[in-house]
């Protein structure tokens, strides 16, 4: 019940409401089971008594209007009756199912997209601690294994022990003895079952959870860097890692599958047993065999209900703690997509049309930064100033805290203390509308599977890409004649990361991405330097005609990249020196 209580809290008020509804659903139809089995046992008792009508004349009275004259009439009746009953039962049920299985539809619709976006949202900082795999396993699975795979046999489990609660206050009606030794076999059997499982199946969900994003892991790392792979004769490496991840995952599956049915076998034989021990302790005590036989009907028509009733409890229950180690680990997640979802928070940032002013100067004060965990400064007392449309490049070997600098200048990082300014107002104030003066270029241009044209609008639906914008930019950044020799021109596919272009035309789709954000700060990441001499200098002249109309700032390795810049920034031991 634990577990239950702690499933529930990553419900809003709202969908507490409605969960609430359905579980009084769920009670009208345990109730209509059990009346459902209940009504079998009149029909059983009249069928062995001919003389009933004689023996009830106020009976004959009653159903004389409706032209039943004799007992074969009368069953008739009631056999007819009781198909109504159970076919408007079976209706109700499957309303019910229908009501659940659409609660639990819309909700993994809702949190699938709650999740991508909680991971879209989190900062720069918490997202490179974590490894991809976890994340594309939490958005691909988390709603599913949610919904699906726990809300869904939740309620399953709410609606079999209601019903099993409903069909024995039945029993109790008919047979209070019986009904008492069926509800202690019955628990002690579950109980028993589950106790004995529950450890097991939480062991196996651990792994699956556990091997189940190690394995994504391998196919990211593998066919992620597919031509470093194949050049490395790396094949067998990333098969075998692979393999091993994922058979821990299939057999931990296997084996949660084959406890799952464990209990179904178990409890089927002890109920049959125990039904037929009654028989003959019934026998035994010299109780007449005709006597005996509605309720032993009945009694045996609850047994058949209740044993794969109690064998889908246990079922049920399994699957909740095979899963919840999973749950365990998205809850702080979830709980945080509660919160959102409770306050009417936007599901996204919204795209800022605001722009910081940045006519002047940008300047950057007494800059430190840290992180968390680190007791090391990576930036200490970083300032300098970067006047409006000057190029400046940044220089320094690895380590020295240049990439940090540009993550905090790009917004992805917030300043341990200090400040940047642009025109005397802290980016930091108004994150969004500072990052929309920017435009970023890195060494490894993403590109999507799409086409040239959808990646240079990168975000834009097709019909409300800017072709105007888009040709100027493409001109910019010296596309234009290449895209004309393409068999399709702007609409060609460049195939998944760009496979079908070169290293230089995905750095000049890079460039014409960012200049299709009309920036007034260009910043550059190593953009040339995974390019060779001759196509870096044809990247670099393409970069020099921009000097002037944008505020440039460029890190590179390689003096030559920086040659033609007003002013050198040098970082060395984190720290930064004008050159």
């Amino acid at each position: 019940m634990r577990d239950i209580f702690k499933y529930i809290s990553i419900f809003t008020t709202k969908q507490k409401k409605e969960f609430a509804v359905l579980f009084a659903i769920m009670i009208i139809g345990a109730v209509l089971e059990a009346v459902g089995i209940g009504a079998i046992l009149p029909l059983i008792s009249l069928i062995g008594q001919i003389d009933y009508l004689a023996d009830h004349k106020e009976v004959a009275e009653i159903i004389r209007p409706f032209g039943i004259e004799n007992h074969t009439e009368l069953i008739i009746a009631c056999a007819v009756v009781l198909i109504v009953l159970y076919i408007m039962k079976n209706i109700y049920i499957a309303f019910e199912i229908h009501i659940q299985r659409r609660f639990a539809e819309r909700n993994q619709i809702l949190y699938s997209k709650e999740l991508m976006a909680h991971y879209l949202n989190e900062p720069y900082s918490r997202l490179v601690e974590v490894n991809t795999a976890v994340l594309l396993r939490n958005v691909n699975q988390g709603a599913s294994a949610i919904f699906s795979q726990m809300l869904v046999p939740i309620l399953n489990l709410c609606t079999e022990i209601l019903t099993a609660i409903a069909i024995w206050i039945m029993l109790v009606v008919v047979d209070p003895f019986t009904a008492t030794i069926v509800a202690g076999i019955m628990a002690f059997v579950v109980m028993s079952i589950l106790k004995l499982f529950r450890k097991e199946m939480v062991r196996q969900g651990e792994i699956d959870n556990e091997a189940s994003a190690s394995y994504i892991k391998w196919i990211n790392q593998g066919l992620g860097a597919i031509k470093e792979t194949k050049v490395m004769r790396k094949e067998e490496f990333f098969l075998e890692a692979f393999s091993n991840d994922y058979s821990r995952y299939a057999k931990a599956r296997q084996r949660y599958y084959f406890l799952a049915e464990m209990p179904r076998i178990i409890i089927e034989c002890l109920v049959i047993c125990s039904l037929l021990l009654l028989i003959i302790y019934k026998v035994i005590i010299e109780i007449n065999p005709q006597s005996i036989v509605p309720v032993l009907g009945v009694l045996a028509l609850a047994a058949f209900r209740l044993m794969p009733s109690a064998n889908r409890i246990v079922g049920f229950y399994n699957a909740v703690k095979n899963q919840m180690p999973f749950f365990n680990e998205i809850y702080p997640d979830l709980v945080q997509i509660r919160e959102k979802l409770s306050s009417n928070r936007k599901t996204c940032k919204k795209h800022s049309e605001q722009h910081i002013s940045f006519i002047k100067l940008l300047e950057v004060k007494n800059l430190f930064f840290r992180y968390n965990q680190s007791q090391k400064y990576i930036l200490e007392d970083v300032s300098f100033r970067i006047p409006k449309g000057k190029f400046i490049g940044i220089m320094g070997p690895s380590g020295a805290g240049k990439t940090t600098f540009i993550d905090i200048l790009l917004g992805l990082l917030k300043p341990s203390s200090g400040q940047i300014l642009c025109d005397g107002m802290d980016i930091n104030k108004n994150i969004r509308s500072w990052q929309a003066n920017l435009a970023y270029v890195p060494q490894d241009i993403y590109l999507i599977d799409g086409s040239v044209a959808e990646n240079i609008a990168l975000g834009e639906n097709k019909d409300d890409i800017d072709m105007v914008l888009l040709n100027r930019v493409m001109s910019m950044a010296e596309l234009s004649d290449f895209v004309l020799t393409l068999p399709d021109g702007i609409d060609t596919f460049v195939g998944e990361r760009g496979v079908k272009l070169s290293g230089g035309q995905r750095q000049r789709i890079g460039i014409a991405r960012a200049l299709y954000q009309k920036p007034e700060l260009l910043i550059l990441d190593e953009a040339t330097s995974a390019l060779d001499n001759d196509t870096e200098k044809s990247i670099t002249d393409t970069i020099l005609k921009l000097k002037g109309q944008i505020t440039i700032i460029a890190i590179a390795h390689r003096l030559s990249t920086l040659a033609e810049c007003d002013y050198k920034i040098e970082f060395k031991d984190g720290q930064a020196f004008k050159v």
